[in-house]
């Protein structure tokens, strides 16, 4: 497996974690931009202490363009659609609509970046991930039809995936510049404070003191996973030799160990045969993507 790949992998199964201790953690009577500012800029504080160094800010400025898309793009703007996002709709249902990343990605990197271009394998794909979707969005996680809450909330986790890809790719664009860990740590710790500044603001401020241990249990799991995660992606969009769509198509992890997550531990969340369904489809374009043009070698072959 290439190294960039690995690392994609290890990002994903991180990543797919996530949505069930968000929504355990928002479940605690906390706002969703005063949770992810503060899990983010405590996950910053953690990196800037490990990659702190002289000339840091100069290299800053230097790569200013680059730090501002991904504070800016990714954090604020991504981050603050997921969080409203995951907190309209069921743990199951964000997990699989997350799931659609490459989806969007694949498009993305097809119509911006250079050299990653799609074939007719990837658009089977992807069309196959859109039937995954299409079975996912008529339903709530109890099989009911969505509301407007509901049907906003996919919205804004589509936002926040379009908002993310375009950063991957400009990370995966500027190769070698700057280390991956210490480009985790200035988004984070920066966009972390946007995102609190702006939560508190609108939200109000919510004291993260007295809380009973579930909610602190919840953060720190979401801050180890951003610490790790966010540097593996890096890691991997920074490798030479990788592109960005097949790098994104990892996430196809996200779905089914993300629903199976909400399933287990958020009480009111079963599966039903839409999302079971879904999820089977969009995982499926996972091997139409990378073993499709050999299936029907084989194919071809059997027959004669």
């Amino acid at each position: 497996m290439k190294k960039g790949i690995l690392y994609a992998v290890l990002a994903s199964v991180l990543w797919a974690i996530v949505n069930p201790f968000i929504k355990q953690g928002l479940s605690y009577d906390f706002s969703p931009m005063n949770f992810a500012g503060l899990r983010f800029t405590v996950v910053g504080i953690i990196l800037f202490a490990y990659t702190w160094h002289r000339g840091m800010w100069r290299e800053i400025m230097q790569h200013r363009r680059l730090f501002g898309n991904l504070i800016l793009i990714n954090m604020f703007m991504g981050y603050t659609a997921f969080y409203f996002g995951v907190d309209f709709v069921s743990g199951a249902i964000s997990s699989i609509v997350m799931g659609l990343t490459p989806l969007i990605n694949v498009l993305l990197a097809h119509l911006v970046a250079s050299n990653d271009r799609l074939n007719r394998y990837k658009v089977v794909s992807l069309a196959v991930s859109l039937a995954g979707l299409l079975l996912i969005v008529g339903t709530g996680s109890d099989g009911s039809p969505l509301d407007w809450r509901g049907i906003g909330g996919i919205v804004l986790l589509l936002a926040c995936i379009l908002f993310q890809g375009y950063s991957a790719i400009s990370v995966s664009e500027d190769k070698g510049k700057v280390d991956p860990i210490f480009l985790n740590a200035v988004q984070m710790f920066f966009g972390g404070l946007l995102i609190y500044g702006v939560g508190i603001a609108a939200e109000g401020f919510h004291p993260f003191w007295a809380k009973p241990v579930g909610f602190y249990a919840s953060l720190g799991v979401l801050v180890f996973i951003s610490v790790f995660a966010f540097s593996f992606w890096f890691m991997a969009l920074r490798t030479e030799g990788t592109k960005v769509s097949d790098i994104n198509m990892c996430r196809l992890i996200n779905p089914v160990l993300g629903a199976v997550l909400s399933w287990i531990m958020l009480p009111g969340e079963y599966p039903d045969f839409s999302s079971v369904a879904g999820m089977a489809v969009i995982v499926s374009s996972l091997v139409i993507y990378f073993r499709g043009e050999t299936i029907v070698q084989r194919w071809r072959l059997r027959r004669h």
